[in-house]
This record gives structure tokens, C-alpha cells and sequence, in this order.
């Protein structure tokens, strides 16, 4: 997939008008936003002169045709927040059709788009068993560049493990807003991965990208089943109560997810890799409460 794959027009113009928003994570001074989730609208506070350098569209011209003077619109905390994107690459993610991680790379490049317009800094951090060469926050269009351009040359490999984000959560990244992209199908680590960010003191947001057939299966008979990560193979017979004990596990495993996510002011959201990747940030840009 090439980067401008990744960004048609029609996903750009309908991005356009979309911004991030961010609550100050605990004791920490960040983010241009006021919103406590992620949001398509800040907060107006006040103006205050036009300066070289500032950006123009925040150029209030109702006052200048009143006035004939150039002042800029304030938001509350209009200070800075970098976007950190964490996206799982593990061999899992290969899995479905449509593949959930060619879901997951649109995704990430959808919301690297939206920070992009918004002037803010992001940057992308994949990872399986370990983090993987980054790509650190800065802004403007050379940034969307690189960023997109490493979203392409992404494939799945290795196995998941959540202590990456441990390791990413320990080197002192200036708190911000952290997106995780992932199945979240690792056996365990995966809450305590996310404690760790929220120990950082960062804004955290789980998104957690399942195929149709992990979501809904309709396989059966005699299968040899294999993992996608460790190679490992099984035969297995698939019948009815099998898919309906597997549905059961699965909604557990996820309902322990979200309800953790909930108790520790995370935002959750599960995403099937069949939906539009557009559809699903404007659906998650337009949440509220």
C-alpha cells in the first residue's frame, strides 16, 4: 500500500474539518484542548493580536470587519500535546480479510491527518514483541510525510507482547496522548501495557481491531488450526458448542478489556476490520459524555 493509498481525497476532504482534543493529564500542563475525550471542538476563551507566524485560519475576521485590527482566536490550555500513535505489527495482525493491519495502518494514518490540520506534533511507534524504529513527534507536512510513508512499508511480524509498552512507557516521553492500535489478543500483559501509559501520565485511547472472523466465526467441522504467531498447529473439531464457547471466551476477554479501560478513564473503543477506517475515527472524533 503506498502512502497516498493510504490518504485518498475523498478520506482527506472528509478528515479535513476534524481536530484532536485532549484532557491535561495529571499534574502535567499539556494539550491545546479542554475536551476530556477525543473531540471535534475546542474551547474559545479569548483573542489576542495576530503575530507573524501564527496560523491564519484562526484569524477571527468578524472582528477585523468590525475593528480593521488581526487578532487570533485563544482556546483554553492552548499550549502544546504530542500524539503518540502505538501500533501492534505482530504476526496476528496479519490475520482476517480484510487484513487487520492494512485496518489499523489507514487507521493510524487517518489520525496522523487530523493532528497534521491541527498543527499539533505526532509521531508513530510500531511494535510486536519489542518497539520497533519509530518515527518521533514533530509537525508540518514533511512529518505527515514520513509518517505516512513508514505506515506503507509496515508488514506483521514477530509476536505480541505488551511489556513494549512498559518499555515505551519508561523512557520518558513528554506525556501526551497515546492511541494504541491492537487485537489485544495476547493472553495477558495487555492491561497492565496500558497501566503503565497511564502511569507515564499520559491520555490514553485503546483501539482494538478484530477481523470478521475472529468476531463472528463460521468455521466447522475437523480443522488443523494453526497460530499465527508461534507457528504452533492443532487439530481440533469445530461444532456448535465449540464456536459458542470460543464467542463466550472472546466476549469475556473483551468485556475485561473494556471494563478496565472504563474504571481507569481510558477511551475503548472494538473495531472490525471490515468497517471503513474514515467512518470509524469521524464515529470516534464524534463521541461524547
Amino acid at each position: 500500500m503506498t502512502p497516498g493509498e493510504l490518504l485518498p481525497e475523498r478520506a482527506m476532504a472528509a478528515l479535513a474539518r476534524c481536530r484532536l482534543s485532549l484532557r491535561r493529564p495529571r499534574g502535567v500542563t499539556v494539550g491545546g484542548h479542554s475536551s476530556p475525550r477525543l473531540g471535534l471542538s475546542l474551547e474559545f476563551a479569548d483573542h489576542r493580536p495576530y503575530q507573524p507566524g501564527d496560523d491564519f485560519r484562526q484569524i477571527d475576521w468578524a472582528v477585523y470587519a468590525r475593528q480593521r485590527k488581526l487578532v487570533t482566536k485563544v482556546y483554553s490550555r492552548e499550549v502544546e500535546a504530542p500524539l503518540y500513535l502505538l501500533l501492534d505489527v505482530s504476526r496476528s495482525m496479519g490475520y482476517g480479510r480484510p487484513e487487520k493491519l492494512a485496518f489499523a495502518v489507514r487507521l493510524a494514518a487517518a489520525l496522523a491527518f487530523i493532528a497534521h490540520r491541527g498543527l499539533d506534533r505526532f509521531g508513530l511507534q510500531p511494535f510486536s514483541s519489542k518497539l520497533l524504529p519509530a518515527v518521533p513527534p514533530a509537525r508540518g507536512k514533511g512529518q505527515l510525510s514520513r509518517v505516512l510513508s513508514w505506515l506503507s512499508k509496515l508488514s506483521p511480524g514477530g509476536e505480541t507482547s505488551f511489556s513494549a509498552l512498559w518499555d515505551w512507557a519508561e523512557a520518558g516521553h513528554e506525556p501526551g496522548l497515546v492511541v494504541v492500535i491492537s487485537d489485544f489478543l495476547a493472553p495477558d500483559g495487555a492491561i497492565q501495557g496500558l497501566e503503565a501509559l497511564l502511569l507515564a501520565r499520559h491520555q490514553v485511547v485503546a483501539l482494538q481491531v478484530l477481523s470478521p472472523e475472529e468476531l463472528s466465526p463460521r468455521l466447522k467441522g475437523l480443522l488443523r488450526l494453526v497460530d499465527v504467531e508461534t507457528g504452533r498447529a492443532r487439530v481440533v473439531a469445530l461444532g456448535t458448542n465449540a464456536i459458542r464457547a470460543y464467542r463466550a471466551a472472546l466476549a469475556a476477554h473483551n468485556r475485561a478489556l473494556a471494563n478496565f479501560c472504563l474504571a481507569r478513564g481510558i477511551s475503548f473503543r472494538l473495531l472490525s476490520s471490515a468497517a471503513d477506517p474514515v467512518e470509524e475515527v469521524l464515529a470516534l472524533l464524534s463521541r461524547r459524555g
